[in-house]
């Protein structure tokens, strides 16, 4: 009997986007492939730098919450360097227990996806019989993503591939896949269903995510859009100050109905009519799954960037200012049907739902193709 493929995948939980893809090709791998793949997710900086995981996520979410133009500028630099200091070092200091990881599992095959997972696995490949695989979780490609030695690159779209064949990585190794999302995001559910099942009422109605700023900016603007006579879910995610903030003005409002974390997103991305939120590259590959335009604000200046940039050239999305902006933007498209219907229509062409088999399937080919 011939031993399981084992899988490793290297991922990170700066922004929840990297886990996710993360997390769909594992469920992709046990869903299909339960008694031949053995998969086996890691976080890279709680397992392999663990003295900087809790200051590195801090500094993360201090510098995109409270300094956004200093992180993009320092964005925007580091892509032109042709090595990234502070990604050097933190491959560095987590090549020792990698490589010393996968010496002992022996995978055959490392997915990454988060850029400095990519960039150790690249240099710690050489010699070793597995697969490197990376897939890069948003719609533009900063340089860290890129490193010769890795074999196969998963991208979300035409453009990024492009990009990658221009900077020298060989076309042969870059595949379109999009961006891995779960598969409950593939099955074409009814919209009255949908909304029946989380009790709203069947008219245009906006989906309101967790953004950035304070509870109470996103109560305000869940309020304004409500108070506009427009039907708003919003969800709270984990955040139990958001959920006290948006319960109080729900209290005096029947067409804002609040959410704390949803399990079924494909479904209520289905009620909904429009996303208001930011562009994260996993949240706009869902959006675009399940044919649903978005209304971005306040993105990240870096690489949410590339995804509002995307959306708006492709008709499938609008940047708003600021919430004043959003408001008239909601608006606009309930009075406008013709033109919501459309930017659905661009959206669903977009949509990846297949991505995560594209991904396993290819790695897994890759892997047997190595056995035989």
């Amino acid at each position: 009997m011939t031993a399981p493929s084992r899988i490793l995948i290297l991922s990170a939980t700066f922004g929840g986007g990297h886990w996710s893809a993360a997390n769909a090709l594992k469920e992709y791998y046990a869903a299909h492939y339960s008694d031949e793949v053995e998969v086996h997710v890691i976080d890279f900086f709680e397992e392999f730098v663990p003295s900087l995981n809790v200051l590195a996520r801090f500094a993360y979410q201090q510098s995109v919450q409270f300094f956004p133009v200093a992180y993009g500028t320092f964005f925007e630099l580091s892509n032109k360097l042709p090595t990234n200091p502070v990604v050097h070092e933190l491959r560095i200091m987590g090549m020792a227990r990698a490589s010393s990881f996968i010496a002992q599992w022996r995978p055959d095959a490392v997915i990454s996806t988060f850029p400095v997972a990519g960039g150790v696995v690249a240099d710690i490949k050489a010699g070793r019989p597995l697969v490197s695989a990376t897939v890069i979780t948003d719609f533009g490609a900063h340089r860290t993503w890129l490193h010769p030695a890795t074999d196969l690159y998963f991208v979300a779209c035409d453009e990024v591939r492009e990009d990658l064949i221009i900077r020298g990585i060989p076309w042969d190794r870059v595949a379109v896949s999009g961006i891995p999302i779960r598969e409950g995001f593939s099955q074409d559910v009814g919209r009255t269903e949908c909304l029946e099942s989380f009790g709203l009422a069947d008219r245009y109605t906006v989906l309101l995510a967790p953004a950035g700023g304070s509870a109470s900016d996103a109560a305000a603007l869940a309020s304004d859009i409500a108070d506009a006579g427009i039907q708003v879910v919003a969800f709270s995610g984990r955040s139990e100050r958001l959920r006290r903030r948006l319960d109080m003005a729900a209290q005096r409002r029947t067409l804002l109905k609040v959410f704390g974390f949803i399990e079924e997103m494909p479904r209520m991305m289905r009620a909904a009519d429009v996303l208001v939120g930011k562009a994260g590259g996993l949240t706009v590959s869902e959006a675009l799954a399940k044919r649903l335009p978005l209304l971005i604000f306040n993105p990240v200046p870096g690489q949410e960037v590339y995804n509002v940039d995307f959306l708006v050239n492709y008709g499938a999305g609008l940047w708003c200012r600021d919430e004043e902006d959003v408001v008239e933007k909601v608006r606009f498209l309930a009075t406008h049907p013709e033109r919501l219907d459309q930017m659905s229509e661009n959206a669903g062409a977009l949509g990846k739902p297949a991505a995560a088999r594209a991904v396993c399937e290819r790695v897994l080919a890759s892997v047997r193709a190595g056995r035989s």
